[in-house]
Parts: C-alpha cells; structure tokens; sequence
C-alpha cells in the first residue's frame, strides 16, 4: 500500500511540474511572438519601447520562475521521500518534554528554513530583475529589516501559534478534529483578512491623504456609493518599487482604502476616483467574502477527505516519512496534500476572479466615467509593464484579472 501512495505522490509531482513548466514556456513563446507589435487597441497609448519593455520583462521572469518551479519540486522531493522531515524531526523533536510544544517547534523551524532557502531567489528578483527593468527601490539594508521582521515578528510567531492549536486539536478532540480543526483555521483566516491592514503597517508607513482635493473627490465617492471606510491612506509603497496600487483592506470598523505613493504620482484624479470605483465594486458585490468563503469550504473538503490519513501508516511510508504522528500529518497536509488540490482547483478559482473583474468594472462604469477608467488601466499595465498579449491558455489557469484587450473591450461597451 505505502507503494501506491508513494507512485500518487512522484506521478502527482510530475505532473503538476510539468504543466506549470509547459504553460510558462507557451506564454513565453506567445509574448514574443506579439512582442514587435502593439495591439490595436492600445496603439495610441502605448508606445512600442513600452510594449517591448513588457515583454521582455515577462519572459525574464518566466525564465526565472522556470528554474524556481524545478527547484522547489527538488525541494519538496527532499523533505518527503528525501528525508528531509525526517532529519528535522530527529534534530528539533527533542527540546521539551511537552510533545505539543516540541511539534510546534518543529513544524516552525521547517518553515523558517524553506523560507531561509528562498531568500537568494528573493534577493535576485529584487536587485536583478527588479532593478534591471527600473522597478526596484529598495536598498539592502531594508531588504534586510523586512525578512528579519518576517521571520521574527511574522512568521515564528503566527506559525508557533497556529502549529501548537492545531496540534492540540488534533490531539485533543477525538475523531471529529478536523471539524475543529476546520472551524479553527476558519477564524483565523477571517482574522486575517480583517486585521490585515495593521499587519501591512509593521512594514509600511500609512498617513493620511495629502491631496484634499482628491479626498474631497474620493468621499463624494463614497457616499454616493454607500461606502463607510476607517480611512484614506497614503502608503509609502515607492520606498521598495515603482509598482502602483492601491487596495481596500479589512472588515467593518477596520476598513480602510490604502494608495501606494507610486499610483498618486502616475495617475490624475478622475482616474483614481475609477480605479476606487472599481475596488467599491469588489466589497459592494461581496467578492472578497465569496472567495474567503471558497477558501473556507476548500479546506473544510480537504479535511473531511484526508482526514483518514492521519492514522494510515502507509501513506506516511509512502512519502518517506517514518513516523506517524500529527506533526507529520500537518506538514504533509500542509506542503503536499493543500498544494495539490490547489493546483486542480486553482483555475476555476482564477476564473471566477476574472468574473469579478468584469463585474466591478460594470460596477465603477456606474459612478466614474468608463474613459477614466480606461485610462487608468492602461497606464497601470504599462507602468507596470504588464503584457498585453499573454498566451489564452496560461491566462485561464493563472490570471486573476482578464486579458488588457478584452477587459478594455468590456468597459467600451458599458
């Protein structure tokens, strides 16, 4: 039987590798071949230089993100059938005698170390490939306070508390832990998304918008749609890239529209208030609540049918691991079991947020003009030198936003 989980496994691996493989290389072959050409419906706004620039900067980081897709497949192959589970568990399994306790050491010291071993591929598509296409602002000495903060103020202690309740479910609470175990992931996941904006302030500064005549607008706005936010901020977004944006985060009292810096400076007013219009869209039709539900009932599906692995010892053999035990399960639960189903769900899960998209669009074509928020977009993909031609197929699976040309041909006919 271990045989067969483990033939699941290394077919499964395989697989998923090699589509995400095959699909980077069709986009990277379909963006050259537009690369010489603009398309029509941009030909007056964007330059030829600029449209260049996009592809170029696609395919650098499909190159990259190629030799990465390999390595973290090596990755995963190491700490499962590998050992590498194994040897974390025999070298950090053994500090305290309360077993829940030392679970959650070893669970967090494992992430500590897959986070540590992408640090060189951070570094290089920071100060690489950033800067090589003019994006990067961030200075080393930052670089380095950010993962410090990551690792320490982050991601110890957020993966200690969530490993040690886990562990504590699992043990505690008989044959329907995974219910709990589902209800619990499921607070701390809305949690998340409400409380995500404080969390965003431990590495950027937030101050109140500068523009008063942009904050007048951007009310007006508000009230016409029925919108009550905490407030509108400036984030210091051009202290790490020129990359713009802007985003409404949490949930009731902890609601608050954030504009990078970057996006201000590029855009005038009537094409910020679209681009809020678009973003009221989101929270008006309950996008974000939809897709945190789906995220809910993902993993409450995924519980309910692994859950039986927990005790099966030859899915633990299977994968190299020799142990079984619910430290064991989680990390396999975690890093193997969550991430394959994803890979099957993810595109409809994509699909469903290019719907979302068209529909907040309608939704700001009703309280901005639709030619701002053209405009607005456009300038977006080309300061951000997103492609305008990305092969349909790599879309469907990947893309959270619809293509430029069709998103563009949506809002001509609203």
């Amino acid at each position: 039987m271990a045989e067969s989980y483990q033939f699941i496994f290394i077919f499964l691996l395989i697989l998923t590798t090699t589509v995400e493989y095959y699909l980077g290389q069709r986009q990277k072959k379909f963006v050259l071949k537009n690369k010489e050409k603009v398309p029509a419906a941009f030909t007056k706004v964007i330059k030829l230089t600029d449209h260049k620039k996009a592809a170029d900067y696609t395919v650098t980081k499909i190159n990259f993100n190629s030799i990465e897709l390999v390595f973290g497949a090596i990755i995963l192959y190491f700490l499962t059938l590998g050992g590498g589970i194994n040897l974390m568990n025999n070298a950090m399994g053994q500090y305290f005698e309360n077993p829940l306790l030392n679970g959650a050491v070893v669970i967090t010291s494992i992430f500590i170390a897959l986070h540590l071993i992408n640090i060189p591929s951070a570094i290089y598509q920071t100060f690489v490939i950033e800067a090589k296409y003019d994006f990067n602002k961030i200075t080393p000495k930052l670089f380095l306070i950010d993962q410090i903060k990551s690792i320490f103020v982050v991601m110890i202690p957020l993966t200690a508390i969530i490993s040690f309740s886990a562990l504590w479910i699992l043990s505690e609470l008989g044959t329907n832990w995974w219910v709990w175990l589902w209800i619990f992931l499921s607070i701390f996941s809305i949690a998340g998304v409400a409380l995500a904006p404080v969390l965003k302030q431990l590495f950027n500064k937030y101050t109140p918008l500068k523009d008063k005549n942009l904050k007048k607008n951007i009310e007006k706005l508000l009230k016409r749609c029925g919108f009550e936010s905490s407030g509108l901020f400036e984030m210091n977004g051009s202290l790490r890239s020129t990359h713009g944006n802007a985003f409404f985060g949490g949930f009731g009292k902890t609601k608050r529209i954030i504009f990078f810096d970057t996006l201000l400076e590029k855009l005038n007013t009537k094409e910020i208030e679209a681009v809020i219009a678009h973003e009221l869209g989101h929270f008006k039709r309950n996008h974000v609540k939809k897709l945190l539900f789906i995220q809910i009932t993902l993993i409450f599906f995924s519980l309910y049918f692994f859950s039986g692995l927990k005790d099966t010892q030859a899915f633990y053999n299977g994968l190299g691991i020799e142990a079984l035990s619910d430290v064991n399960f989680l990390m396999l639960f975690t890093l193997v079991l969550l991430p394959f189903v994803m890979f099957f769900v993810g595109p409809f899960i994509s699909g469903l947020q290019r719907k979302y998209e068209f529909e907040a669009d309608e939704y700001a074509c009703e309280f901005a003009k639709p030619t701002d928020l053209k405009q607005s977009l456009i300038k977006l993909y080309r300061d951000n030198a997103s492609t305008l031609t990305p092969d349909p197929v790599y879309s469907a699976f990947y893309h959270s936003h619809p293509p430029a040309s069709i998103r563009i041909q949506a809002i001509d006919k609203s």
